[in-house]
């Protein structure tokens, strides 16, 4: 492990990609309410959400302020969570999601270290696999100072488990900035692609790619598609499924150029979603035909007024869903067919863009809000 900077250390934990972006401008709004006198630990599980943080660290000069540091997660163990604790003996732990590590914040109680869960998110299903074991849940949910949820369902769920008051301000996802995108890059790609229509894949799993190239196989010849899988490491694996077609291929990762005659365009690479959603006509978010995902957060595309067409799995977001659905530019799909008929999309609604400017500002701050007294408690508090 890296030596424990001097000083007070805030220590942010994130599963993958979609929670460490959300840590990352929870820590910047943290520095623009003026608060310095602090070192960030931020730890993850995933490739991916390392090489995320490690760029923000090393490239955001909001981050580059204060002194960041990456660690890998520890293994949540009782020997392991000890060792880490002991070292970094953080003043304050924020966990994000669903990042619920029973040795980690045992070991934290020990220690002395107030810890919350922001953003909770909790599946009907997980909520009722902790119910039956009650006396643990509550246990292991009252190790957490302060208990934030994201909608509803985890707020009654968290409640019953904790025997807690659990606030909702929303979902944070809804403030993260739309993904920053290099205009040189955006206009050689406009330029190379022509005045074609554009598919955007994004965030696909394993199966929808099929699914996404059978509706393709339906659309008129001069139509351009991007598959940009979530987890790029999956390339080999799409590149090998793309292949086995007529058309033409340019892989991102292996610098390959688009030219006229490139018919798709395999995006595996990390740090480039902003570039495909302004490419795009039309976004097919994944997750929502993946067994077990819940779909993805459909905030980033359509906040740049890209029209969603999605699967009918979308657990993890149930009550952004309900609220989105039924307004021009959200749409379930059922499956290839339906995402042929539902491409072009109709544009995103004057209606729509109004609630998502509305949920813009107001969860995030509202949590800042709620973290004061944690902040005030660890003397991070102006």
């Amino acid at each position: 492990m890296a030596p424990r900077p001097d000083g007070k250390l805030i220590w942010l934990h994130a599963a993958s990609v979609g929670e460490s972006q959300l840590l990352l401008e929870l820590v910047r709004r943290l520095l623009r309410t003026g608060k310095r006198n602090l070192s960030i630990l931020m730890t993850c599980q995933t490739k991916t959400g390392a090489n995320l943080i490690s760029t923000a660290f090393n490239e955001d000069s909001e981050l580059k302020q204060i002194c960041c540091i990456h660690q890998m997660a520890p293994f949540d163990t009782p020997g392991g969570a000890k060792r880490f604790v002991r070292h970094w003996s953080p003043d304050l732990a924020i966990f994000a999601e669903g990042e619920i590590w029973p040795n980690l914040l045992l070991a934290l109680r020990a220690n002395g270290t107030p810890a919350t869960l922001i953003n909770a998110r909790m599946t009907e299903n997980s909520i009722k696999g902790w119910m039956r074991w009650r006396k643990t849940a509550k246990a292991v949910f009252n190790c957490f100072d302060l208990l934030i949820a994201a909608d509803v369902q985890t707020q009654t769920g968290l409640e019953a488990l904790s025997g807690q008051s659990v606030e909702n301000p929303g979902n944070l996802k809804s403030a993260l900035p739309t993904p920053a995108v290099k205009d040189q890059q955006l206009h050689d790609l406009t330029k190379a692609i022509g005045d074609r229509k554009i598919l955007l894949a994004a965030s696909t799993h394993a199966g929808e790619e099929a699914l996404v190239l059978d509706a393709y196989m339906r659309l008129p010849s001069d139509t351009f598609m991007i598959i940009a899988p979530r987890h790029p490491e999956r390339g080999d694996e799409v590149d090998a499924l793309l292949s086995c077609t007529k058309y033409a291929i340019s892989r991102r990762s292996e610098g390959d150029p688009v030219t006229d005659a490139t018919n798709i365009l395999l995006a595996d690479t990390m740090g480039e979603m902003g570039l495909w959603y302004r490419l795009a006509d039309t976004v097919y978010l994944g997750g929502g035909h993946a067994p077990g995902v819940g779909g993805h957060n459909p905030l980033e595309a359509l906040r740049l007024e890209k029209p969603i067409l999605t699967g009918p799995s979308l657990f993890n977001f149930k009550d952004l869903t309900e609220r989105l659905t039924g307004h021009q530019g959200f749409s379930i799909i059922e499956d290839a067919e339906g995402l042929a008929e539902g491409f072009p999309a109709a544009p995103v609604s004057a209606e729509l863009s109004a609630i998502l400017e509305a949920d813009a500002m107001g969860p995030m701050a509202k949590t800042l809000e709620l973290l004061e007294p944690l902040l005030q408690r660890a003397e991070l508090a102006e």
